[in-house]
């Protein structure tokens, strides 16, 4: 019966939160808006397509092997990465800048991710499929918000080869981890 309350009293809020994040109009920019629906529809089709690459080892490097954070955390980094690179090749933004602040804000994105998840499993003891999903589209739209604010605030760039080299090294401990993942629970599937 306890169980069951709590199901209910995280679905109410959930979808409470869901309804107030969705108002993505307010919190970030309007060329941005359809570049954060794309990262998350990316995310869910990212979701799936190991097992329907069949195991494929390339997937393997952008999709997540299990079930674990650091795996899931895939769903975020690529599709803001990929979406960013689309982005920029509409737009022509200063490359420098842009890649930055979105680097910056797929970090806030993760964190967000990983923050909200270790929070909620630790009050709840469990995990629920609506409030991972939840934390997942809330985490894009954080991360773009983020962006917005960074470029509202105009923080100090950073060289070029600082900033691709933020998204290299981001991109190639994915690959590493998801070949030889550490023996610690960011790492480890949930049941």
């Amino acid at each position: 019966m306890k169980n069951a309350k709590i199901r209910l009293s995280l679905k109410k809020t959930a979808f409470g939160i869901l309804r107030k994040s969705l108002n993505i109009k307010k919190y970030i920019a309007r060329p941005d808006r359809p570049y954060a629906v794309a990262a998350i529809l990316l995310g869910f089709l990212n979701h799936f397509l190991y097992q329907l690459s069949n195991g494929s080892p390339f997937a393997a490097l952008f999709c997540p092997v299990n079930e674990s954070v650091w795996e899931h955390l895939k769903l975020i980094f690529f599709p803001i990465l990929f979406v960013s690179i689309a982005e920029y090749l509409r737009y022509r933004p200063e490359a420098v800048r842009f890649f930055y602040y979105r680097f910056l804000a797929s970090l806030c994105a993760m964190a967000a991710t990983v923050t909200l998840f270790y929070t909620y499993t630790g009050i709840t003891g469990n995990n629920f499929l609506v409030m991972d999903i939840l934390i997942f589209i809330i985490s894009i739209l954080f991360g773009f918000y983020m962006d917005a604010f960074f470029y509202r605030k105009s923080l100090r760039k950073k060289s070029q080869t600082t900033t691709f080299s933020l998204w290299v090294a981001v991109s190639l401990s994915y690959f590493v981890f998801t070949c030889f993942p550490p023996d610690i629970p960011l790492f480890f599937s949930m049941p």
